[in-house]
């Protein structure tokens, strides 16, 4: 009877492959409704939307820690990436790589979208910036470097969903609290007028996109070039 040296108990498990999200019927409806959502709502229901927070808007504490919903999925994501360089947990190695390939496309997508559609603000914060309910504006300036017309898509909202959907894929036992932040980004981005409901949902629908074709990109590319065990 032979006797492998190797105890394969002891053995540290890396995943060879990660599993893709298949672009179903279901997946492919979804989109294209927040999509449609996001234009119905530029169309008919953003200034409106706009107009009633500010004149209900108050200093809250919770939605303001709502609004930052994005910090705390970053910091979960950097302590995943450090845990990850660590012998113990040599098994996240891939989640490590699809975290930072998320941050950067992510990132790029946020700062291009915001330049190429160049929306203005609903409220003004800095600098003058026009808005709706100081100016009574509301326009797409595209092409614009200015952060005046920086409000389409909101980034929070886009980082959030990103990395959300991205920890829902791969640690599904805690969806409640990805669901959660999802929410929170939304209520406390709206309910302190940050950003209109348009720009909110834009910013969703494109961060999980992101995150989705990140995903099943890495997971192409894994299966075709990547040998069965991190060297």
């Amino acid at each position: 009877m032979s006797v492998n040296k190797y105890d394969d108990s002891k053995r540290i498990k890396t995943p060879s492959v990660v599993q893709t999200i298949p672009f179903t019927r279901k997946v492919v409806a979804a989109y294209i409704c927040c999509g449609l959502a996001t234009l119905i709502s530029i169309a008919f229901f953003d200034r409106t939307i706009a107009e009633y927070m500010h004149v209900n808007l108050q200093s809250n504490l919770l939605l303001q820690s709502f609004s930052k919903t994005p910090l705390l999925l970053e910091i979960i994501a950097l302590i995943v990436v450090l845990v990850s360089f660590h012998r113990h947990y040599k098994h996240l190695f891939h989640l490590r790589r699809i975290i930072i390939l998320v941050a950067i496309i992510a990132t790029i997508v946020r700062v291009s979208a915001k330049m190429v559609f160049g929306r203005t603000w609903p409220e003004t914060w800095t600098n003058d910036n026009l808005s709706w309910i100081t100016h009574g504006v509301e326009e797409f300036h595209p092409f614009s470097l200015s952060n005046s017309f920086h409000s389409f898509p909101s980034g929070h909202a886009l980082l959030t969903f990103a990395f959300a959907s991205l920890f829902w894929h791969f640690a599904p036992r805690y969806r409640l609290l990805w669901c959660s932040s999802m929410v929170a980004v939304l209520m406390g981005q709206l309910g302190q007028n940050y950003h209109y409901l348009g720009d909110l949902l834009a910013g969703a629908l494109i961060g999980t996109l992101v995150s989705h074709l990140v995903i099943n990109g890495y997971s192409h590319y894994n299966r075709k070039h990547m040998p069965e065990r991190d060297s």
